[in-house]
């Protein structure tokens, strides 16, 4: 399977994402979002924008990993934020990018929300991702 991450010439270089992500081949794995739930459905990092945010990521590889995946297969994500402010943009695509190398950051579509399902949680990531490995 081939992964070619791109970032047009002429658009704004991104720090912690790519533009775009191409793959050809593989095996495609849909990924609900996930929040700040620990395993007891407890919010772990309550009011903490980027502890959540690495528990959201945990669950997502988690996620990944049942599904036949790895992190690295991961190609775009949409990541919602309750109560969004500019401010806060390296903080949480910092605490994404921990996740992944720098040359296999995903697409990420950032929106700010009013709410999530939960009170109290602030972070919902959900993604794509494209593997070569068979079905568990």
């Amino acid at each position: 399977m081939k992964k070619l991450f791109l970032n047009p010439p002429g658009s704004p270089t991104p720090k912690s994402y790519h533009h775009a992500v191409a793959v050809e081949g593989g095996r495609t794995i849909y990924l609900s979002g996930q929040v700040a739930f620990d395993s007891e459905r407890k919010i772990v990092g309550s009011g903490d924008v980027v502890a959540q945010t690495r528990q959201a990521m945990r669950n997502l590889k988690a996620a990944v990993e049942a599904a036949g995946g790895k992190v690295s297969d991961i190609v775009q994500i949409t990541t919602h934020v309750v109560d969004y402010e500019p401010g806060q943009l390296d903080d949480i695509t910092g605490a994404i990018a921990e996740s992944f190398g720098p040359e296999g950051l995903p697409a990420n579509t950032l929106v700010g929300v009013v709410s999530l399902s939960t009170d109290g949680l602030l972070v919902e990531i959900g993604g794509i991702a494209v593997t070569d490995s068979p079905l568990p």
